[in-house]
């Protein structure tokens, strides 16, 4: 389908049996640990993800001007069907800006699409979540998004457009503190890493991969927005979507300085922490410092789930660590048919990777089916992210 014909079914949206939420719906007491996620595109170096499921990985390409430390090519997961953006004054200001602002704009019709499933005349905020070190840089990408729904029908329901350096944490950056905030939210985010700067970084923390034994994280990029409902604090019902709680985050030694079997038992806490086997399960892992609150036991004790998604398997250790347990905790899961390796699809994607972990949790599955997603990458934090299924819950 052509962009051109993809801005024509923006204009003409057929009405909505669900309820109306008024533009002026704007509101401060919404659950700030819970969220309901709704949609989500993204755009890889893999290919499109969205709604149909998630696109082979595809091998990484050598790149023309970024070299690691031992002297080789870098490999690296580029983008290549980017739309072209004329903006001078990104140019002039920040160089990797720019290249953010294209990536945005290039998902931006995809994304708009996904606001033709809410009520009709449903106010949604917009947050950016990108690494724009400029404030004049972060305004005009800014001013561009603003620009870019105020040509469809939507205009009259867009609440604030926000900017956030940091999205990895999708709480904290679709939460409103004493601000109000619309009920609905288009939660965009992008990085890339194809630049001198976040190259000598990932050097710098020793992560980078070499060319000469293969080990370490390939520079990426990615863009994806997600489409997610702000919740009440009393309980709601609803046929689809997922819930996502604050999740379980928990501290521990280096992963380099420990065996693999004193990392198996780690992760399996973990995993029993966040994902209980049975209502009173969830006490017998270590507690993390987010498992406040949580009300795990009730809707997916027993059940396993359908997608798995890692941020990396190719840092030394993550592959055995989450192979050994995965296999034990749930072993009729198929980690090549079950599993996702972000790191395979699209290289590592810098402050992109949590909303497009989401993204590629909930693409393709059933509207029935609960998603994990793991993060491994730090080496003295495992990071946990329940997706929960809120059409299991009602069946």
């Amino acid at each position: 389908m052509s962009r051109a014909s993809i801005f024509d079914r923006l204009s003409r949206r057929p009405p909505s049996v669900e309820p109306v939420e008024s533009p002026s719906a704007a509101r401060g007491d919404y659950d700030p640990d819970r969220l309901r996620l709704i949609d989500g595109v993204a755009l890889t170096a893999s290919g499109f993800v969205g709604g149909g499921g998630v696109p082979e990985a595809r091998s990484p390409n050598l790149s023309g001007s970024l070299r690691g430390a031992d002297g080789f090519r870098l490999p690296v997961h580029e983008i290549v069907d980017v739309m072209p953006v004329e903006e001078p004054r990104l140019k002039r200001v920040e160089a990797k800006a720019l290249r953010l602002h294209e990536l945005v704009q290039t998902l931006m019709v995809e994304a708009l699409m996904m606001l033709e499933t809410l009520p009709e005349d449903a106010a949604f905020d917009v947050v950016l979540s990108a690494p724009i070190r400029s404030a004049e840089a972060a305004g005009i990408v800014v001013e561009h998004l603003r620009g870019a729904i105020a040509d469809t029908q939507y205009a009259a329901c867009l609440g604030e457009v926000r900017h956030l350096r940091h999205g990895d944490d999708p709480h904290a950056a679709l939460s409103l503190a004493e601000r109000d905030g619309m009920p609905y939210v288009l939660w965009i985010s992008a990085d890339s890493l194809l630049n001198e700067a976040d190259v000598t970084a990932l050097g710098e923390r020793g992560v980078l991969v070499r060319a000469s034994h293969g080990a370490g994280l390939r520079p990426g990029e990615a863009v994806s927005a997600l489409l997610i409902q702000r919740l009440l604090p009393e309980p709601g019902a609803f046929d689809d979507g997922w819930r996502l709680d604050r999740g379980y985050a928990g501290e521990h030694a280096p992963r380099g300085s420990r065996r693999d079997h004193d990392k198996r038992r780690a992760l399996l806490a973990s995993l029993d922490a966040a994902w209980p086997c049975s209502p009173a399960a969830g006490s017998k892992g270590e507690k993390g410092d987010e498992d406040e609150g949580r009300d795990t036991s009730q809707d997916i004790a027993g059940a396993a789930p359908s997608r798995l998604v890692i941020d990396t398997i190719g840092l030394p250790g993550r592959a055995v660590e989450v192979a050994s347990a995965l296999t034990e905790r749930w072993p009729e899961l198929d980690m090549i048919e079950d599993g996702i390796g972000i790191d395979d699809v699209c290289g590592w994607p810098g402050e992109a990777l949590t909303a497009l972990a989401l993204v590629l949790a909930i693409a393709g599955l059933e509207a029935r089916e609960h998603a994990l997603v793991l993060s491994l990458e730090a080496e003295t934090r495992t990071r946990l992210w329940p997706l929960r299924s809120y059409a299991a819950e009602i069946a």
